[in-house]
């Protein structure tokens, strides 16, 4: 890992321990299943209401849902990176 990478986590680990804290709702996982079938479809999912996005690149950031209009679509990949992902 690079030190980017590294400081990119350790903030990132610090930003949900905060949330947490707060009492902020659990973030939006995803099962290994539906991160492959959206990987094979060229599509993401919404972390505000959880549909699918097609016509998503795997590194898509952030996107508008086409459903609830947030900026909330990431990629199937991006998702996996984030940790998003149950087994």
């Amino acid at each position: 890992m690079t030190r980017t990478m590294i400081d990119q986590s350790e903030r990132d680990r610090r930003r949900l321990a905060k949330l947490a804290r707060a009492g902020a709702p659990a973030r939006r996982t995803f099962t290994l299943a539906q991160i492959e079938e959206a990987s094979g479809l060229q599509a993401g999912y919404c972390l505000a209401c959880g549909e699918m996005q097609e016509c998503c690149e795997p590194d898509a950031r952030k996107y508008r849902c086409d459903n609830c209009s947030q900026l909330q679509v990431f990629g199937a990949e991006e998702l996996l990176i984030m940790g998003l992902v149950t087994v």
